[in-house]
């Protein structure tokens, strides 16, 4: 489908705004109707079909476990295979990301203290900019001169939005 070019509207009279704003509330509504019958008939359809698939789920659950312990204990016949075929699958295991784990007697915070002790190299420091201590200090004293001597500003977006009165044209 191909995308039509999008018009330049300017000089909008109140009138004009008064009928689109109409015109996009009915869409609205409609629009709404139409997913609501939608969603409707998907419902319809999922539940159609929810007993076989909790079955079917529930099945190769108990399948999978099956074949997980199967291949626990009998991985070390593989060799350096980290995958064994079968008939009618591959099972196998998948090596994970290498990622570091504390012990559980201790917080992150008492490992990184004892690590910039024994081991200082493995211990990060960050200088990062407060940006809330910025926007709280924006109507103060000096914030020019910030803003100057450091290039940055304080901004706030501002977005457009219609909210339809669906209620008023439900009853209509």
């Amino acid at each position: 489908m191909a995308r039509a070019k999008k018009k330049v509207i300017a000089n909008v009279s109140v009138d004009q705004a008064q009928e689109s704003s109409a015109s996009y509330a009915n869409a609205h509504v409609r629009l709404s109707k139409i997913e609501a019958k939608m969603n409707e008939e998907i419902n319809k359809v999922k539940s159609k079909y929810q007993d076989d698939i909790t079955s079917l789920q529930e099945e190769k659950e108990e399948h999978f476990e099956i074949l997980e312990v199967y291949a626990k204990e009998t991985k070390e016949t593989w060799g350096k295979k980290k995958s064994l075929d079968m008939l009618h699958s591959v099972i196998g295991f998948r090596t994970g990301m290498p990622k570091v784990v504390k012990d559980k007697k201790f917080s992150w915070d008492a490992v990184t203290e004892l690590v910039s002790k024994f081991f200082p190299q493995f211990v990060r420091s960050k200088n990062e900019l407060d940006k809330e201590s910025l926007i709280a200090w924006k109507e103060a004293e000096g914030f020019d001169e910030l803003k100057k001597s450091c290039f940055i500003d304080i901004v706030q977006d501002e977005t457009f939005y219609v909210e339809p009165k669906v209620e008023d044209l439900q009853t209509a």
